[in-house]
Formats: structure tokens, C-alpha cells, sequence
């Protein structure tokens, strides 16, 4: 049985009515559509009608891979992971061949040899990302074999590819005297995102979620919290948690401080100025984020803007090539080199654990090794 909701200005929402679920929970589904006559509504609701009788829900046993995935999403991904998680899970299914390959094969039919014969095909031909997809599929083999859809997991036991280790490029402290120097011809926001990056070791997602209550001038300190994050679907931006979900207090020198206080009044300055022209946004409450590194008149900074901007710099001045991440490499560079703890330069970066500081940064400390070397070149 079908009904509508008149929605206004040629809209219509239409319901179908399809009984109850094993657990007597009232099944219906919902489509909203444009008619231009009442004949046009009665022949749209009669095909949607029509294509939700022709569209039966899997029994759980005969349930494809496509099935659960989508249902792996609703139930799993949507409540549990960040939004930036499941655009990369919703990029390598549906750019990378992951639903291609197994979309149509039931859950319990996917053996061992068909992920190994999958692994192998991407191998030969060369494809990117197949670590991810790896561990992609391990994440859904894992949850369908915690919800009895399936009694083995057939990824257990399957060696995964090896993620190629990335040569980690960084600025040396000569090259980072060079940039600091250069930086007073820039814009005051992009000169002050660089120095976040390249002396607080902070990512480009947490460089633009800093809020003016996030910043303590008297013991020179800005406290990470959060990262601004652009929704494609809703094309918005909001706030989510750091990564790893672990805020952390890092600490600047004085002199940046001051320079970044200079900043801070000039933009409290222009807001004030503009009034009701600024462009800030909200949060659920309907208060106001008072983000600090935005655009002119307050609306948010992408962060694909601050690597182009960053990219300007390094051609306008000829400065050795590195990405804006690699300047939060520069910094635990510099720090390990100056034979800082480890476990500060952890603290520092926002790492989960040390194990993750040490593999990243540990080969910089080959100048160490040849002096250990001379200590004992001295007894003999």
C-alpha cells in the first residue's frame, strides 16, 4: 500500500508500506519526488511501488559481499569511525575495484583462495593502495564473522602486501633558518600556519581547527583538540576529534607567541569591523566556532588551500620541494637531531604510541651511531 505527503512547490514524498520484520518492526520505505499532475504523482508512486516489491531483502546466509557492506556501514562505520574513515573505505570500494571483484558473491561463499587469488591479480597488474584494501577487507570479514553472517573469516591466515616505506623529507635546521626568514614577505595567516607546522609539529587539519579559547598566551601554549574537517555530502565544514582522539598541550617560543598575538588582535579587529558580514560557522547549539586561520571574512580555510598557498611559497622563492605535511617532519627532525626525548617528541606530534615516533624518526640518528663509535676509538 502506498500513501504521499504533498511537500510543496511540485514535491512529493511517498511512502510504501511493505508489513513487519522477524522482530515485528514496521517495515517502509520512502521516496520523494517531483510530478507535474496528479497522473504524473500516480505513475511515479505505482513504479516505486513497484521497485520495492521487486527489491526483497537478503536472508542474512544468502547476503552478498555488496549487501553487507552497506549494511557494515550503517551499523559499524556511520557510528564508529570518523567521517574522514569512511570516505577512504567508500573510495577504495567504489574507485578502487573492491566491489567490483567480490560485489556479487555471497558472504559464505568467499574463501581463503579468493582473497589470495584477489591480492595476486591487483599485484600483477600493479594497482595502488593495496595495503589499505587489504586491511579494508580484514575489517569486514572481522565484523561479519562477530555477527554470525559467516562461520570463518577467510582473511585469517592470508599474508597481506607490505606497505612500501614513504622516504620521510624534511627541511635540516639551516633550511629551516632560510624559510623562517623568508616567511616575513608572506600573508600574516599563511606565515603563521607554516610556523604551527614546522615548530609545533601540527597537521593541517589541526593547524585550522585552533579556536581563539585553544590558545594561553601566558605560559605560551596552544592546546590541540580538534580538526577541521570538510563533509562532500553536506558540503560543510565541522569539528571533529584529533587523531587517535588523544588532545595534547604543545608549547611555542615566546617570540612566536608574540608574533602569533599580533595576529590574534588584528583579527579580533577585522571581526569586529565586519559585523554581520562574517562568515563563521556554528556549532549544534547554534554558537559560534571562533576559528583563528580563515579567511578574510571568516569563513573557513580548506585545507587543500593551505598546501596551494604553501606550494606558491615554494616556487616564488625557490625552496627545496616538500609537502606542507613534511614541515611537521622537519620539526621532529630538528627536535631529534637537538637529541630530544622521544617520548616528548611523541607528545609533541599527537603519535598513538612511541613505537610509531621511533620507526618515522630513528634513521636520523646515524650521526649518533658514528660517535659511539669514536668513544671507544679513543680507549683503543
Amino acid at each position: 500500500m502506498a500513501s504521499y505527503d504533498d511537500l510543496g512547490f511540485g514535491k512529493f514524498k511517498i511512502y510504501v508500506e511493505l508489513g513487519y520484520d522477524e522482530r515485528g518492526k514496521r517495515r517502509r520505505k520512502t521516496k520523494t519526488v517531483t510530478a507535474t499532475s496528479q497522473r504524473d504523482l500516480n505513475k511515479k508512486i505505482r513504479d516505486f511501488e513497484i521497485e520495492c516489491f521487486n527489491t526483497k531483502d537478503e536472508p542474512v546466509d544468502n547476503i552478498t559481499f555488496s549487501s553487507f557492506v552497506d549494511r557494515w556501514m550503517k551499523n559499524y562505520v556511520d557510528i564508529n569511525l570518523m567521517l574522514t574513515t569512511k570516505e577512504s573505505y567508500e573510495y577504495l570500494l567504489d574507485h578502487c575495484g573492491v566491489l567490483d571483484y567480490f560485489g556479487k558473491i555471497k558472504m559464505k561463499d568467499i574463501k581463503k583462495y579468493h582473497i589470495v587469488e584477489y591480492l595476486a591479480k591487483e599485484s600483477k597488474e600493479g594497482k595502488p593502495l593495496m595495503p589499505n584494501k587489504f586491511l579494508l577487507i580484514k575489517s569486514i570479514f572481522g565484523r561479519a564473522l562477530e555477527w554470525d553472517v559467516i562461520n570463518q573469516n577467510p582473511t585469517i591466515g592470508v599474508k597481506g602486501p607490505k606497505r612500501e616505506k614513504k622516504k620521510t623529507d624534511y627541511y635540516n635546521e639551516d633550511e629551516l633558518n632560510h624559510l623562517f626568514g623568508i616567511l616575513d614577505d608572506c600573508h600574516p595567516k599563511h606565515r603563521i600556519a607554516i610556523k604551527l607546522a614546522a615548530i609545533g609539529g601540527l597537521r593541517r587539519a589541526e593547524i585550522l581547527g585552533i579556536r581563539e579559547e585553544c590558545i594561553n598566551f601566558e605560559n605560551n601554549s596552544i592546546y590541540v583538540d580538534k580538526q577541521l574537517r570538510y563533509d562532500k555530502n553536506k558540503h560543510e565544514f565541522y569539528l571533529s576529534s584529533v587523531k587517535n582522539r588523544k588532545p595534547r598541550m604543545v608549547y611555542f617560543p615566546s617570540t612566536f607567541m608574540q608574533e602569533l598575538k599580533v595576529y590574534y588582535t588584528n583579527f579580533k579587529a577585522r571581526r569586529l569591523q565586519m559585523g554581520n558580514l562574517w562568515r563563521g560557522i556554528y556549532d549544534e547549539e547554534g554558537n559560534m566556532i571562533n576559528l583563528l586561520l580563515v579567511k578574510e571574512d571568516g569563513y573557513p580555510t580548506h585545507l587543500n588551500t593551505l598546501s596551494n598557498e604553501w606550494r606558491k611559497i615554494i616556487n616564488r622563492h625557490k625552496l627545496k620541494d616538500i609537502s606542507f605535511h613534511q614541515l611537521r617532519h622537519s620539526c621532529a627532525s630538528l627536535m631529534v637531531k637537538k637529541g630530544i626525548n622521544y617520548k616528548v617528541i611523541q607528545e609533541r606530534l599527537g603519535h598513538a604510541n612511541i613505537s610509531i615516533t621511533l620507526d618515522t624518526y630513528s634513521h636520523l640518528e646515524e650521526d649518533q651511531h658514528i660517535e659511539s663509535v669514536n668513544v671507544f676509538e679513543k680507549l683503543l
